[in-house]
């Protein structure tokens, strides 16, 4: 029981992390890489969705390889983190969270649930093709 909750709260902070950072780098590099038309949000241009959501899918994947009882069901808790640092990054952000936030929310959070899904269960069976499932 006490793995279980230590590993959820490792894979909620990993997807926060992978948010944070990715949020981090596109930041610094919005007008170089992102085009810089918009304030840096990674909803704002398609390649930033990209790049998060790749971000997100590759944690996850990896997240779900490296560990032995690794299943695809980790991706949603690495996604919630992912979430949760998504709406923190949202408030705090000069202007805010916007007037469309629960339209912004619902859908950066699918793309988030889905992407960490999908890294999550190809992660899980990349284990299982090593280990001669």
């Amino acid at each position: 029981m006490k793995r279980t909750v230590l590993d959820r709260c490792v894979d909620f902070e990993i997807g926060m992390l992978t948010f944070a950072g990715a949020h981090a780098i596109e930041v610094a590099m919005w007008s170089a890489w992102f085009g810089g038309a918009h304030e840096p949000w990674f909803l704002n241009a398609g390649s930033a969705a990209g790049f998060t959501l790749a971000c997100v899918f590759i944690a996850s994947g990896v997240m779900s390889m490296r560990r032995p009882s690794g299943r695809p069901r980790r991706g949603v808790t690495l996604a919630l983190g992912a979430i949760a640092a998504m709406t923190v990054v949202a408030f705090v952000k000069p202007g805010g969270p916007g007037t469309i936030f629960p339209i912004v929310w619902a859908v950066g959070g699918a793309f988030m649930l889905v992407s960490s899904m999908l890294g999550a269960w190809i992660g899980h069976e990349a284990r299982g093709a090593v280990k001669g499932r």
